[in-house]
């Protein structure tokens, strides 16, 4: 068993000629392409889907592993969860195999079914970051499957093989400072779309003015910074990924819908425009514990992209309001929360929220 750590971006239109050549600039000690198919199971009651877990059977060509990932942490879209693998000799999932190897009690033996499969080809660079720091960047390009129904997979990983938290935050801050194309972190895993996709569960909107309320009653009771800019980060990740899995198209006839979503956005940046010491004091507290893993000039940075992020929502504001095309409005919100400068915004952000 180990702590899987990483990193993932959903991504538009992967160049993946770009990519060879931003990881060029690395020290990339290995390479390989290979088609991976893997199939989800579950019982008939959902138990692994209950308990926030996800079992799977992978094969890469002639080889099988199975592979229990269990309810783990997400803070923006930084993914830290326990994993559990065992080889297997052909695709069946033999669940025994696994409970007897790591002694793990899973309160069901009912039999397993096939839900889903997600099939993609990936891609994947080993960066030796540091004398102590090995990442591995994968491309995932390929789909989601239930029966007739599915979503593609596009995205990025960065996960830690060997090392810190520190030296992997700054690899992906230099990848995002290189990367063109559209961009957002994503905290949900490919299990979870496709137990979702299997539900039928579509995108609901979600009552934020309710949840910013939920926020300052957070604030309110916090007892350290960590705990509100915490708050704050779920907040936006939860927001953003909403506002994207809705679709423009969602807000293009409605005008209230339209106010309501861009007024969400200026509820947060508003918030970290009245309180610019936040930041600063999240820094300290982490520097007090010895827990340090933000980069060099970390506040400069933020502070100023919360500027930017302050002034282009005034702007879409503006434009809503004498245009009243929501479209239009809505467009640029998308364009705004899919640029690698917002990604490396909110790469900042994780590195203040983190505790240990």
């Amino acid at each position: 068993m180990h702590d899987e750590i990483e990193l993932k971006l959903a991504a538009e239109n992967i160049q993946v000629e770009q990519l060879t050549s931003i990881l060029a600039q690395f020290n990339v000690i290995e390479h390989q392409k290979a088609f991976l198919v893997n199939t989800y199971y579950d019982t008939a009651d959902g138990y692994f889907t209950r308990h926030n877990m996800g079992l799977r059977v992978r094969q890469k060509g002639n080889d099988y592993t199975l592979t229990l990932k269990t309810d783990g942490k997400v803070s923006g879209g930084l993914h830290v969860r326990p994993e559990y693998n065992v080889t297997l000799p052909n695709a069946e999932p033999n669940l025994a195999a696994l409970t007897e190897q790591y002694e793990l009690l899973l309160e069901t033996t009912a039999p397993l079914k096939a839900i889903f499969s997600t099939d993609f080809e990936r891609q994947m660079w080993l960066i030796q970051a540091s004398p102590t720091s090995q990442i591995e960047v994968a491309v995932d390009l390929g789909n989601v499957i239930v029966g007739e129904k599915q979503q593609v997979i596009s995205e990025i990983e960065f996960e830690i093989k060997e090392g810190g938290l520190a030296p992997f935050f700054a690899f992906v801050a230099g990848f995002l400072q290189r990367y063109q194309g559209k961009v957002h972190f994503y905290s949900m895993s490919k299990a979870k779309r496709g137990y979702q996709l299997a539900q039928g569960t579509a995108p609901k909107a979600s009552d934020w003015i309710e949840r910013w309320r939920s926020f300052l009653h957070t604030e309110k009771y916090a007892k350290k910074t960590s705990e509100k800019l915490t708050a704050l980060l779920r907040y936006e990740q939860d927001l953003i990924e909403e506002t994207l899995a809705l679709g423009v198209d969602f807000f293009a006839t409605d005008f209230i819908k339209t106010v309501e979503r861009v007024g969400a956005f200026f509820n947060l940046a508003h918030y970290y425009d009245d309180n610019k010491n936040l930041l600063e004091m999240a820094l300290n507290e982490q520097v007090a514990a010895n827990h340090h893993y933000a980069l060099e000039n970390v506040l400069m940075e933020l502070t100023e992209a919360n500027a930017q992020l302050f002034a282009h929502i005034r702007e879409i504001i503006r434009l809503h309001s004498e245009t009243k095309d929501n479209a239009l409005a809505m467009n640029k919100l998308f364009d705004l929360i899919q640029t690698p400068q917002y990604a490396q915004r909110m790469l900042h952000l994780m590195t203040l929220t983190l505790g240990e």
